[in-house]
């Protein structure tokens, strides 16, 4: 699927060439973004496309990026974030906060993530959709969309988590794999909705702490 033309569609050019973005420093803050198991899951898939649901500052993707490039694949990015803080504890923790680069009360950390992709020589491949992850999933359900990887590490309650396993499975091709972050102790309604999820579903769970994953069954 040509991805330039789909999001061409959506009003989404890409084009960053007026955009000015040398005041922010490189910030590639992130929690467990060079995990093993992006490898496994990209040895395994030998995924072309991959949609990400819950960016941050882009350091998952970056080393995603690398790991499909040693494995000689020309894998594409999806990357589905508001860029707006959809995690409770950012707004709550002052450690934390400081990442929404707050203006006015308004957060502006997709220019910081741009940044970081701009950094990173790899803007050509990653395709930015600022939207909730629910509108997300039904958009690129309607544009017949299919991954054949998807990583979800967005909203972090119960009923986020499985409602964002759920929608994503359907964009997700028999065979591909599902997989995502904070499957750990500290996040109990990480660990209950993918523990649900693959129970109702019957997808094989397999656990490399705090990362998860399942390959999904044909129909």
């Amino acid at each position: 699927m040509d991805l330039v033309a789909v999001f061409k569609l959506l009003g989404i050019t890409k084009n960053y060439s007026d955009l000015n973005l040398s005041a922010l420093e490189v910030d590639l803050q992130g929690w467990n973004s060079k995990h093993p198991i992006f490898r496994k899951v990209f040895e395994a898939s030998k995924a072309q496309l991959v949609i990400e649901v819950g960016t941050w500052k882009g350091a998952s993707l970056v080393h995603m990026h690398r790991v499909s490039r040693e494995l000689g694949l020309s894998t594409q990015f999806i990357s589905v974030d508001t860029w707006l803080g959809s995690n409770t504890e950012i707004w709550l923790n002052p450690a934390l906060r400081p990442s929404l680069l707050l203006r006015h009360g308004y957060p502006r950390m997709f220019f910081q993530f741009l940044r970081n992709m701009q950094h990173a020589e790899i803007l050509d491949d990653v395709f930015p959709l600022p939207m909730t992850s629910t509108s997300a999933a039904h958009l690129l359900k309607r544009l017949g969309i299919q991954a054949d990887a998807i990583y979800i590490d967005a909203g972090h309650h119960e009923e986020e988590v499985l409602l964002d396993l759920r929608l994503y499975n359907e964009v997700l091709r028999p065979g591909g794999i599902l997989f995502g972050d904070d499957y750990h102790e500290s996040w109990p309604g990480v660990v209950r909705a993918v523990d649900s999820f693959a129970a109702e579903r019957g997808y094989p769970l397999q656990i490399s702490s705090p990362k998860f994953m399942m390959v999904k069954l044909p129909e």
